[in-house]
């Protein structure tokens, strides 16, 4: 016997109901180890997807026992670790939307209600809790299917997001099953947020939408700096590998069709210059204080000699293609204002230098504080978004001081030019990327996503990557949202927010002709006619449920008409909106005739979508609302004629050629 029926029947042996019930348990467990085949899957079928029912209810709790339906049953059952799996492929297969013989949960659900004694209410309200629970699936497997897709063609996704690319498509048709493999691409989901920055630099090396040598030549440094800040290199340090050894100075002219690549090369050049000027003597990595310049305002002998020893280490020094520093220090000469306005400049540079200062004794002061704690001490949540902080402000002080050789420039020649503004706007890059790895630090993830879509935007045409930031921006929101999520309730609102309908019941569209037990549950509209009354305009949830007959069209949706039986809106509305959950058997007496609506429908189903549109007209139910406390019933008679959108749910398949469906069944995520 495999281990994992060891499992099953070692869990039913330790339900404790009552007596009788513990001397069953090892008989149901061996009934339901008959339909479970060699590779572990549920051989449900019409006949004994009730009995699988009644065997799990007879084994829960007392209480829930006498009154379960089938939901009820299914959910009890849904944090048990040793039978969830089994559950997960039963509903799966229903999901799926196959033809087969009538193995769809409504059967299982009309057994489970008559073998348990269940009143109307309980068997109406069961079905409605299925309709609920399948409009959400049909959309979460959509979703996960475009999900899929979206990954297979976007080379953004596999880069950024690897190791969930790679999950998602080892998957592959299993995508279905997501809840079983839900653990593993959560993991996926975190190792790629933590790893963002150093996907984000191979999809700027390896991409093949980066073409320029330029971008890669330059965001390699950009995030080389990255590199320096992280092993504490002193910021004037950073500031000399930018000006004198970042590989942008060893591209050319050619390698640049926007020709602003001799433009940072200057700017940064001569921000390296001025850096080196104010440089402190110790060579600590930091600048002379703010006051030492302001010196050279005060004294005007000190002025000269500091400027003219700048004019004599840099009067070479191309600032545009007209002017050297020399030709444009000449020019200030003797302008006291313009020279004043320089110096404010260079004041300005080294307040942000001893800024910077200041916050990395800080760090240092706390770090050895630490250390000399005895038995040191462990950082609680606060301590740790203080260091992140500090951290941040020290490295974002570095990326600010990067643009000076923008300001520099502005000042010595009085103006700058549309490439001075690239050059800014790239070099604001290195602030991005230091506030993404604050993110990541800090694990907002969210905002790391929405970081690194900033980055690419810079680096990209904007109209060439819309649609790819659509997507990224979806997909990367998801996954940062649900790798927060802290308990499966919050992973499906994670996934409900996002699971807008991209895919879903295929089948009618990829089979020339079809017909099933359906329902739709959506938004309707139109003019409601009361016996007695008159007409009058009405909008509300409609769920009308009943037999449809369908043509395929594939690419181009369906068409179908819908003969409906009865609209379970008011009980849909009841549940989608939360309430109820637990007191089905509170609820007054439910009778079929009070969900009753006869009518018909022309249907048209959208391609790629499980969302259909219709028109039509049916006999009004008489339950207009349903609240904890009571049914409102009308029993007034009248018809509704209008207009639906709402989402397709097939509940039995009764019929399908499926020769579309087969021929298109591999690729079929549409």
């Amino acid at each position: 016997m495999k281990p994992y029926l060891h499992y099953f029947a070692a869990l039913l042996l330790l339900f404790t109901l009552s007596p009788s019930l513990e001397a069953q348990m090892i008989h149901d467990a061996r009934k339901i180890r008959e339909m479970i085949d060699e590779d572990g899957m549920l051989m449900t079928t019409k006949s004994t997807q009730s009995e699988l029912i009644k065997l799990l209810a007879y084994n829960l709790d007392r209480p829930l026992a006498k009154s379960a339906s089938q939901a009820d049953v299914l959910e009890a059952y849904e944090d048990n670790p040793f039978i969830s799996p089994y559950l997960d492929l039963v509903m799966a297969e229903e999901d799926r939307g196959v033809e087969g013989d009538g193995q769809r949960a409504l059967g299982g659900l009309a057994g489970a209600a008559s073998g348990l004694g269940m009143p109307g209410s309980t068997f109406i309200m069961g079905l409605t809790d299925f309709l609920v629970n399948r409009t959400k699936q049909e959309l979460t497997i959509a979703f996960f299917k475009d999900f899929q897709k979206k990954v297979e063609e976007s080379e953004e996704m596999r880069y950024l997001f690897p190791t969930t690319s790679a999950v998602l498509l080892q998957i592959d048709k299993d995508i279905y099953r997501f809840n079983a493999f839900w653990e593993v691409l959560r993991e996926s989901f975190l190792t790629d947020l933590n790893d963002l920055g150093y996907h984000l630099d191979d999809f700027v090396q390896n991409s093949s939408r980066i073409k320029s040598p330029m971008q890669r030549h330059m965001m390699s440094d950009f995030f080389k700096v990255g590199e320096l800040l992280q092993e504490q290199t002193p910021p004037a340090q950073i500031v000399s590998y930018m000006a004198e050894d970042a590989y942008l100075h060893v591209l050319t002219p050619e390698d640049d069709s926007a020709a602003f690549v001799p433009v940072m090369q200057r700017n940064l050049k001569l921000l390296g210059l001025f850096s080196k000027a104010l440089e402190q003597k110790d060579q600590s990595g930091y600048w002379v204080t703010p006051n030492e310049v302001v010196d050279l305002v005060r004294d005007t002998t000190f002025n000269d000699i500091f400027f003219g020893l700048l004019y004599q280490k840099g009067k070479d020094y191309q600032i545009d293609e007209e002017k050297t520093l020399g030709e444009s220090l000449l020019d200030l000469r003797g302008d006291n204002l313009k020279m004043r306005s320089l110096v404010n400049n260079l004041k300005r540079f080294v307040d942000e230098g001893k800024n910077v200062q200041r916050i990395a004794k800080d760090i240092r002061a706390r770090k050895n504080a630490r250390r000399r704690a005895k038995g040191g001490a462990t950082l609680d949540e606060s301590q740790k978004e203080l260091e992140f902080d500090d951290y941040y402000h020290f490295t974002q002080g570095v990326s600010n001081m990067l643009h000076e050789g923008y300001n520099f420039k502005k000042q010595l020649v009085g103006a700058t030019t549309e490439q001075d503004s690239i050059v800014d706007r790239y070099l604001g890059i290195v602030g991005d990327l230091n506030t993404l790895g604050l993110n990541i630090r800090k694990k907002h993830y969210t905002s790391a996503v929405i970081n690194t879509l900033v980055i690419i935007e810079k680096l990209l045409p904007q109209d060439d990557y819309a649609c790819e930031r659509k997507n990224l921006m979806k997909y990367g929101s998801f996954i940062a949202t649900a790798v927060q999520a802290k308990s499966s309730k919050e992973v499906s609102q994670a996934i409900s927010a996002f699971a807008l309908p991209p895919g879903g019941s295929a089948i009618k569209k990829y089979s020339r002709f079809s017909v099933a037990i359906n329902a739709y549950v959506g938004l309707s509209a139109g003019q409601e006619h009361l016996d007695g009354i008159g007409a009058s305009s009405f909008y509300s949830l409609a769920t009308p449920v009943g037999v449809s007959f369908n043509w395929g069209f594939k690419g181009a949706g369906s068409i179908s008409i819908l003969a409906s039986a009865i609209d379970l809106g008011a009980l849909t509305t009841f549940r989608f909106e939360g309430e109820g959950e637990d007191n089905v058997s509170e609820l007054p007496e439910l009778k079929m005739e009070n969900v009753f609506a006869p009518g018909a429908y022309l249907i048209y189903g959208v391609p790629k979508y499980p969302l259909s549109i219709g028109v039509g007209a049916q006999l009004g139910p008489n339950l207009r609302e349903v609240t904890n406390a009571s049914l409102n019933i009308d029993k007034t008679s009248g018809w509704r004629w209008g207009a639906f959108i709402a989402v397709d749910i097939p509940i039995v398949s009764l019929y399908s050629s499926n020769k579309y469906y087969k021929k298109c069944c591999k690729s079929c995520n549409q």
